[in-house]
């Protein structure tokens, strides 16, 4: 069975689209900032990226979640006419003025060909990931981050979990995924924000002893 889960979130980085897209584009670094990550590892001949992470099912057992993803970044203009993207990102903020129209784009698309995993526990699944990564550049010099995700993982279902009907199982796997996804990417953004804020004090002092 195919369990979908959806999460998004929105956060406003004290400092300017330059240093935020720094931090963002760093994927390793980004990626260990969620609390159910146990691993990642790059693969520099495919240039792809391996994710592991660990969950509990609804009955405490351990679950191994593994996902092969490509990063590309791309920039895109909320005030060009041409750029069908920015035009259609732009129709979504509800105060377009308060942004200068350069922005960046980093998005984690799934990858269909991977290196074989090898695991060590038995509940063990390789999903798809999808992620798109917004950063906007505020007028007052802040960074406005869009992060949405989408993932799917094919579950083997097991007793008594596999009589229950399918669709109220699905509709409750979903709801959970969602939610737990929830929870990791509020969670792994307040790390990040707190890194960046760590940062810029550092900044602040290094500069403020010269």
């Amino acid at each position: 069975m195919e369990v979908v889960g959806k999460s998004n979130a929105h956060i406003i980085l004290d400092s300017c689209i330059h240093e935020s897209s720094i931090y963002f584009s760093n994927h390793e670094k980004l990626i260990k900032c969620n609390p159910y990550c146990t691993n990642v590892k790059y693969f520099m001949e495919l240039d792809i990226f391996q994710w592991v992470f660990q969950v509990s099912d609804p009955r405490s057992h351990p679950i191994t979640a593994v996902f092969f993803v490509r990063q590309q970044e791309e920039s895109f203009s909320l005030d060009d006419p041409d750029d069908s993207y920015g035009q259609m990102f732009s129709s979504k903020l509800k105060n377009g003025t308060h942004f200068h129209s350069k922005a960046k784009r980093i998005r984690w698309s799934p990858v269909h060909e991977y290196p074989e995993f090898e695991s060590d526990t038995p509940n063990t699944f390789i999903g798809k990931a999808s992620s798109e990564i917004c950063l906007l550049h505020q007028k007052d010099d802040r960074t406005s981050v869009y992060f949405d995700t989408d993932i799917s993982l094919d579950f083997d279902l097991s007793f008594p979990l596999n009589l229950m009907p399918e669709g109220i199982l699905k509709f409750m796997s979903d709801a959970i995924m969602s939610q737990i996804m929830q929870q990791a990417t509020e969670s792994m953004l307040c790390q990040v924000k707190s890194d960046i804020c760590c940062s810029t004090a550092e900044m602040a002092i290094t500069s403020g002893g010269k």
